[in-house]
């Protein structure tokens, strides 16, 4: 997978002030790098104090592109970027190393915005979600190889939880990516459990698999390779009850989506649905936009009312 990291301006001062070693752009774009090549990514690192150039690196580098990882900093707020991602029709990913001052446009374009954290870890979490290859679907065309800066590698950071403020909608004409990853997470903050009060779930999940599909269908019993909401919830449920851990949620919900994306079958008016669902618990193991127990039945709930 190959992506494009654009540095908005007065990046090239990250870390200049304090004259703190580890804290430097050139430090960033070498924790990249080493990142993303545990991760089998190829990166092309760009830094411009002009919106101008972040516009033209865009459009240059468009057809080799699989992904945008930006830090619009304090551009922000420019109607320009934001058109010129949602023009580029591929997956983005907003970075900011601190939370903004007001709502972020750029980020109205980008299917997943990380904004805060200590240290570089917005950025890696970012590469961490494109590795995750929630936005693959099938295998690329052959591209021209992007160039690469040198870097050399850095010690692995501790993974922590970051304050996902948004996930904003892709846009029509996007690439086969989430049309929304808002509905994924509800609110951040600290996660809250629910013990072990799964009785209710369990009884609820027994009663929806008695259910069939379609209208006047008795006795029906649908197709063994049929994605439905049932079997969805199914899982869901048995992640709630420790059936499953969030690992092995996350791979099935990641190869069940691009199995549907290939042309697999799903429950008839329900895939888009069903697509989004599944994007939201590809991503629930990554620390995030890990989901808690209450959003999970949250999810079953939207499920089972969709």
């Amino acid at each position: 997978m190959r992506l494009l990291v654009l540095h908005g301006p007065n990046l090239n001062l990250l870390g200049v002030r304090d004259d703190t070693s580890g804290g430097r752009l050139e430090d960033l774009d070498a924790a990249m790098q080493a990142r993303a090549e545990a991760l089998g990514l190829e990166l092309t690192v760009v830094q411009s104090n002009h919106e101008g150039d972040l516009l033209d690196t865009l459009g240059a580098e468009l057809e080799a592109l699989d992904g945008i990882i930006i830090n619009p900093a304090g551009l922000f707020g420019s109607y320009c970027l934001k058109e010129g991602l949602e023009a580029a029709g591929l997956p983005a990913i907003e970075v900011l190393l601190k939370p903004p001052a007001r709502e972020s446009v750029v980020g109205e374009a980008c299917v997943l915005q990380i904004h805060g954290g200590p240290g570089f870890e917005p950025y890696l979490q970012a590469l961490e979600t494109f590795g995750s290859g929630v936005f693959t679907t099938a295998q690329p065309e052959p591209k021209k190889p992007l160039g690469k800066k040198k870097g050399s590698a850095t010690r692995g950071a501790k993974v922590t939880p970051i304050t996902v403020l948004k996930r904003a909608p892709r846009r029509e004409g996007s690439s086969e990516t989430a049309k929304s990853l808002a509905r994924a997470v509800k609110a951040a903050g600290p996660t809250k459990t629910l013990g072990r009060k799964l009785a209710p779930v369990e009884d609820l999940r027994a009663a929806r698999q008695a259910k069939t599909l379609g209208r006047g269908g008795k006795g029906l019993t649908p197709a063994a390779d049929l994605l439905t909401r049932a079997l969805v919830r199914q899982k869901i449920s048995d992640r709630l009850a420790g059936r499953l851990s969030a690992a092995e949620l996350a791979t099935w919900a990641r190869s069940q989506y691009q199995a549907v994306q290939r042309g697999a079958p799903a429950e008839h008016g329900h895939r888009e649905l069903l697509e989004e669902s599944l994007q939201s618990l590809t991503l629930s193991n990554l620390p995030a936009t890990r989901l808690s127990d209450e959003q999970l039945v949250d999810l079953l709930t939207r499920l089972d009312e969709g």
